[in-house]
């Protein structure tokens, strides 16, 4: 029973990192006209002459343009309620919470698996079919419930530092660093293939989807494209340590131009994802701090109490 459980851990882990690094971003869209240029200015007219009427015509901004504009007014915002959708490898599961960027990834997100077979065995950690965890900007925390409790001596979270987390989940060692709801917004910038697809309705709100397709070799041609050095070996490392060789981005941009919506799919090497997340409330509240460390147990310790018969 412990290795299945630990396949269900690994599961949502893997889950959690998308939504935290590649797959982290705002959603979506926009649908009011992009402000004028700072370039299309009319001429001045010599002292004396009559004015000039004839300016010319504001220039539309290019989807990449507008994009760019969106990352800064969304990465302004710092925090917002989420709801995700999320299937790795046929395992499905949805979320909601409220995550702050504004030092890191921080916020609290609980996600339902009573849609998968996996729910059943992660029950056994958390007292039912749903994975409280919390984020804090160097770990992640799990909520412990029923018999798991009592098992590890009255403490209430499992642990799991970066390196830990990355080793369960095959992902990077650094994916909670650069984890914000822009990133995504920033992908699909680097893609250099962004598509303006049109006018849709998200949360009973019109706003503007767009689209494209990023490559490990876009990444590679993408210095200059809205990501710094740092974020593009980041998120090489990212697609890598999945296996995605091409992942599908959409973002849809409200009048705001804040995300409202995003979805990200691929295939790993694990099997195919797909993970939708819309954003609301944006400046919402989050207060989010690390448990007590007594209160807390690492993996290393639930994987000896396994050995032993307990917790299981």
């Amino acid at each position: 029973m412990a290795g299945t459980r630990n396949t269900a851990i690994a599961v949502v882990l893997a889950a959690l990192a998308l939504t935290a690094t590649a797959c982290n971003d705002n959603n979506d869209d926009k649908t009011a006209a992009a402000p004028p240029s700072s370039a299309a200015a009319g001429t001045t007219a010599p002292a004396g002459a009559a004015p000039t009427t004839s300016a010319a015509a504001p220039a539309k901004l290019t989807p990449a343009a507008f994009l760019e504009q969106v990352t800064r007014k969304t990465g302004a915002a710092k925090s917002a309620k989420i709801s995700e959708d999320i299937s790795v490898a046929g395992t499905t599961m949805t979320g909601q919470g409220a995550v702050s960027w504004a030092d890191g990834l921080q916020g609290d997100v609980t996600m339902d698996m009573s849609g998968s077979p996996l729910g059943k065995v992660l029950s056994a950690l958390t007292g039912g079919e749903s994975a409280p965890y919390r984020y804090t900007k160097d770990a992640m925390y799990l909520r412990l419930g029923g018999n798991a409790v009592q098992a590890v001596g009255g403490r209430h979270w499992l642990h799991y530092d970066k390196a830990t987390m990355a080793k369960a989940s095959g992902g990077g060692a650094d994916q909670l660093k650069n984890a914000d709801p822009v990133q995504g917004v920033r992908n699909l910038i680097a893609s250099g293939k962004v598509t303006e697809v049109g006018q849709e309705a998200v949360n009973g709100k019109p706003a503007t989807h767009y689209t494209g397709q990023l490559t490990q070799a876009d990444i590679a041609n993408a210095a200059g494209k809205g990501l710094t050095d740092d974020q593009l070996e980041q998120t090489r490392k990212n697609l890598a340590a999945a296996g995605i060789a091409s992942e599908q981005i959409d973002v849809w941009v409200d009048a705001d131009q804040l995300v409202v919506k995003r979805a990200e799919q691929g295939d790993t090497k694990s099997g195919p994802f797909k993970v939708t997340v819309t954003y609301s409330d944006y400046g919402t509240p989050v207060t989010t701090a690390a448990p007590d460390p007594a209160d807390t147990v690492e993996p290393s310790e639930l994987a000896k109490l396994d050995k032993g018969g307990a917790a299981s």
